[in-house]
């Protein structure tokens, strides 16, 4: 025995078999379009499945299962049908031969990857993408140049229509039109052809946000009052409306670099209000600054901004003097003030604020007006909480119906969703109870609020931390 046959005869079943062509005739169909629009009118969809099944018949190839039907964007290969399609192929063993498409753009149009995908098919299991109306052969060099090419084509040509595309976008955003999915409290609509984004139902709701926000409100509290109301808000959604200058009228987008400009759509609150709510957040303690806790003794840390530079104060204490300083955060800037200084400078800013004598009758009466108007919300939420309570009912008596009465519901299930309803009962009760508007002492706590406007001065020195930082943010 030659020591070639030795080698073969003890190392033969480690060996790498040639991948061959595929000999069945079973072949898959893969269709598709790029829009919902074409999807909806059925356009070129049935042409594709139509020439695709004649050129099966006339080739001799049996079609075992269709993939697409669908629309996806060849933009991407992380489409459902395109992946489920290549996952059967791959699992298929060696069964399928051809993956049968109407032209190698509805394939892919991602260029090198799509050509990476068409050689691992071809290579590792053997299978060829045919598009029935561009045939080529991609068993030998010369047709794989060819499909390669159409591939890369299709990559070029879906480029070129990006790039028209996004220059005409970017036309209108100049123009102040915003031309992609409006943010949250906003709808497209078409009156007599013409496009508008107006504010819809929740966008009322979220307007109120501002308000509470400028009435100093946090966020959390922010979002359960736009909760109880219907409106799904999260915190992060909620900070990511109040720095949008969309809002107030204004449109910003990448395309722009930077540039804002006035939109022609509805706006939701002026620019003013816009700027004040952002002097609020970025006046808070926590906006761009490492946050340790909060010291009595500088209240005004972050608050006070440098005269110099227009950055906020940070706060720090000579311990050796036991006296601390307000100083700019700014490298190079040597601002640096006394906070004994500054308090009393802020203290003769507080005194203007405070309410005169002669005005006491005028702020009492503006002020129960005020409650009543803030007041109307809960009139709105307790309607909006009667309706899910109405829902609920609804739901638990098609529940008790279906286990006890139609016996269709195991006990489990029937178990589960009554604690389920249960909770959520319990929930809009206690929301319910939250909506009651009580004035059987409003007098009373309206006078203690004059004597308190009376004397901000005496209210801000004595009071903690919180009060100081609630007090400077009314200013």
């Amino acid at each position: 025995m030659t020591e070639e046959q030795i080698i073969d005869n003890r190392f033969g079943r480690f060996g790498k078999k040639e991948v061959k062509q595929s000999t069945s005739n079973l072949a898959v169909m893969y269709t598709r379009v790029s829009g919902k629009g074409q999807f909806d009118k059925n356009e070129s969809l049935e042409t594709q499945r139509k020439s695709i099944e004649e050129y099966a018949k006339r080739n001799n190839l049996t079609i075992v299962s269709a993939f697409g039907d669908t629309y996806e964007s060849a933009k991407t290969d992380a489409r459902k049908e395109f992946q489920r399609m290549l996952s059967f192929v791959n699992t298929s063993k060696g069964k399928i031969s051809t993956i049968l498409v109407y032209k190698m753009t509805r394939f892919s149009r991602t260029g090198g990857k799509a050509i990476s995908i068409a050689d691992e098919l071809r290579e590792k299991h053997g299978v060829h993408i045919k598009a029935v109306t561009e045939p080529i052969d991609t068993s030998n060099a010369s047709g794989v140049l060819f499909h390669d090419m159409q591939i890369l084509f299709g990559r070029w040509d879906n480029d070129q229509r990006k790039q028209v595309a996004m220059a005409g976008m970017k036309a209108k955003f100049e123009k102040g039109i915003w031309v992609v999915k409006p943010p949250q409290g906003y709808d497209i609509v078409r009156t007599s052809g013409e496009r508008k984004i107006i504010v819809n139902a929740d966008g009322k709701k979220i307007k109120k946000a501002w308000e509470w926000k400028l009435m100093g409100m946090k966020n959390e509290e922010i979002i359960l009052k736009l909760q109880a109301l219907g409106v799904k808000m999260y915190k992060q959604q909620l900070h990511k409306i109040f720095i949008n200058p969309f809002y107030c009228g204004l449109v910003s987008h990448g395309m722009l670099n930077g540039k804002v400009v006035d939109g022609v759509h509805e706006k939701m609150i002026t620019k003013e209000t816009f700027m004040k709510v952002n002097e609020v957040i970025s006046s808070s303690p926590k906006f761009g600054v490492p946050h340790k806790a909060e010291d009595v003794n500088i209240p005004l840390k972050v608050f006070i901004k440098c005269s110099d530079c227009n950055q906020p104060f940070t706060g720090y204490i000579v311990k050796k003097k036991n006296l601390y300083y307000y100083k700019c955060r700014t490298n190079g800037c040597k601002c640096n003030k006394s906070a004994k200084e500054m308090h009393r400078l802020f203290s003769e800013e507080l005194e203007k604020y405070e309410v005169k004598e002669d005005l006491t009758e005028a702020i009492k009466i503006e002020l129960e007006s005020t409650y009543h108007e803030l007041n109307k919300d809960s009139v709105e939420k307790e309607v909006i909480l009667k309706a899910r309570i109405v829902e609920l009912t609804k739901d638990i008596e098609t529940l008790e119906e279906k286990h006890f009465i139609k016996e269709e519901m195991p006990k489990e299930t029937y178990e589960r969703f009554r604690v389920k309803y249960a909770k959520e009962f319990d929930k809009i009760r206690k929301e319910m109870a939250t909506c009651g508007i009580s004035i059987s002492n409003l007098k009373e706590m309206i006078n203690e609020a004059v004597i308190l406007c009376r004397n901000l001065r005496q209210l801000w020195q004595d009071g903690g931390i919180a009060v100081k930082k609630g007090l400077q943010n009314l200013i």
